[in-house]
């Protein structure tokens, strides 16, 4: 880590990192995280959506390798940590601020700042939060089930399952919007 980094004392849980890397995948290109549909984000390595300069990610954002995307997985990974630490109010347990730091890596810190999630959580209902992030599976106003499989993963590893058996449960039994599969 350079010396003028922010977040260099900030710990990341391994946990965070494997859902966003399983549920992300490696692109080296910069691509549209949203399909060319309306509403999409240009992302490169792991879903980072601006370059080691901090320019946003544009079709031209030259290509990177595999260690570079994994330093820009971490800086962005301890920006959402350094969020959710700044927001929540109750101990959390690893597990628990993995979940919530993959969560906010995705979505950002608007969305940590003002959720319901929050505001439960703050008020000591762990037990919701599971349900809270189901909720957030819309993209431009659509609920998607690649967002559904996500957030049941990131539900799975709040309440303290494995985060690779997680990502790949999401993965083999979620193939609707109905489906919520039990923990």
């Amino acid at each position: 880590m350079a010396d003028n980094d922010p977040w260099d004392g900030v710990t990341v849980p391994e946990a965070a990192t494997t859902v966003v890397k399983r549920v992300e995948g490696f692109f080296a290109k910069p691509y549209d995280d949203n399909g060319a549909l309306p509403g999409g984000t240009w992302t490169i390595g792991y879903g980072t959506i601006r370059d080691a300069a901090g320019k946003p990610v544009t079709p031209s954002t030259p290509a990177i390798s595999e260690a570079q995307a994994v330093k820009l997985l971490m800086r962005d990974m301890k920006r959402a940590a350094m969020d959710v630490h700044a927001r929540v109010r109750t101990p959390l347990r690893a597990h628990e601020a993995a979940a919530l730091i993959s969560w906010t890596y995705n979505l950002g810190d608007g969305a940590l700042r003002t959720s319901t999630l929050l505001r439960k959580l703050n008020a000591g209902e762990k037990t919701a939060v599971p349900d809270e992030m189901r909720r957030w599976i819309n993209q431009g106003g659509k609920p998607l089930v690649g967002l559904l499989r996500r957030r049941w993963a990131e539900a799975a590893i709040f309440i303290g399952k494995d985060p690779v058996n997680a990502c790949v449960r999401a993965w083999r039994e979620i193939d609707s919007l109905d489906d919520w599969p039990a923990f």
